[in-house]
């Protein structure tokens, strides 16, 4: 769903708190076909500033991206990170769309947790109610500044944006696929985690948490007394093994993953108590994140579900001498490439 709509050929950029990245498609068999990807790195934080120095820092950051990737079209349409947006799976009576959208301006107080003139509501019917009279809707609200900092970066990036959708979304589209029953999304990024529970490809719960990889890598330096530079090492390389430094970073980064989990549980406990007669599938991992050492046991031994590290490329065709260095870096393109897919998977 977007904040902005307009149909026309567009690409997908995810911009994100240490980098920028985009996908480019088109329409092309069974799967949508490759146009174009690229990442570029960006300084830490600028992203989430809101100076104008900055917004003009990201909006070049972005153009140059676009030029270096050599992306045909003007038209994009951009994730927006959960933190900043409400979303929330709403029941309402069966209505026409046009009587759904006054009965949501009217009553959007009880849905949203902001001033209605202060944001830019969107919603979609996902699915059918509890009852034949009822359905479901997936709202989402996003604050006025929000959506005007964005339309800012593009503008200045000369480029004209089509559409907002919260990352959650687009990584769900991206990720999961039809024959999945119902699968929990855990994308573990930089500054926190996006925990989005999908049933039958509609999200049927969306979540942002503040833990991410920057608390774990902080987590390791206090813990064993290094500077930011050592604590990232000691971070990638050991992560969850005890076996290694006398399991010193796994003690040091074991907090910040019980809180995790005990999110992740909160979550699964909420949509079971919603959702009754479905059972919870698995568990898809994205995120730059993820890379953690025996992360994946870790998080199957404390949910107990199985584990899946989800592959951004799944729905997407593409020259086999590429497969190598897309699988390389799958687990941050996520974002991106659902965003690309929005309007082209059947």
């Amino acid at each position: 769903m977007g904040l902005f709509t307009k149909e026309v050929e567009y690409f997908g950029i995810d911009i994100g708190s240490g980098g920028i990245r985009l996908v480019q498609l088109k329409r092309a068999g069974q799967k949508p076909a490759l146009v174009t990807y690229g990442h570029i790195e960006i300084r830490p934080g600028v992203t989430a500033s809101d100076s104008p120095a900055d917004i003009a820092e990201v909006a070049a950051g972005v153009r140059q991206l676009v030029k270096d990737a050599r992306v045909d079209t003007k038209y994009v349409i951009a994730g927006v990170p959960s933190s900043k947006v409400f979303s929330s799976v709403i029941s309402t009576p069966k209505l026409s769309r046009n009587e759904l959208t006054k009965a949501i301006q009217l009553q959007a107080d009880q849905y949203i947790p902001m001033d209605y003139k202060d944001v830019k509501i969107d919603w979609v019917v996902v699915g059918p109610g509890k009852t034949e009279q009822e359905q479901e809707v997936l709202l989402v609200a996003a604050p006025n500044t929000v959506t005007e900092k964005y339309v800012s970066i593009f503008e200045q990036a000369g480029l004209e944006l089509m559409a907002l959708e919260p990352n959650a979304v687009a990584l769900a589209r991206a990720l999961v696929q039809p024959s999945d029953l119902a699968v929990l999304v855990l994308d573990i990024g930089a500054t926190a985690t996006d925990i989005t529970i999908v049933q039958a490809n509609v999200p049927k719960l969306l979540r942002s948490v503040p833990v991410g990889g920057s608390l774990f890598v902080k987590s390791v330096g206090q813990k064993l007394g290094l500077d930011d530079a050592q604590a990232d090492q000691f971070t990638k390389k050991f992560g969850l093994t005890q076996t290694k430094l006398e399991g010193q970073v796994y003690k040091a980064l074991k907090p910040s993953l019980d809180q995790l989990v005990s999110e992740i549980d909160k979550s699964i406990k909420f949509f079971t108590s919603q959702y009754p007669q479905i059972k919870l599938e698995k568990i898809v991992l994205s995120g730059g994140s993820i890379a953690l050492p025996e992360l994946p046991t870790y998080l199957a031994t404390a949910t107990g579900l199985s584990i899946e590290v989800g592959n951004a490329w799944i729905k997407i065709g593409y020259q086999a001498q590429l497969q190598d260095t897309l699988m390389q870096m799958s687990s941050r393109y996520g974002v991106a490439a659902g965003l690309a897919e929005r309007d082209l998977l059947s």
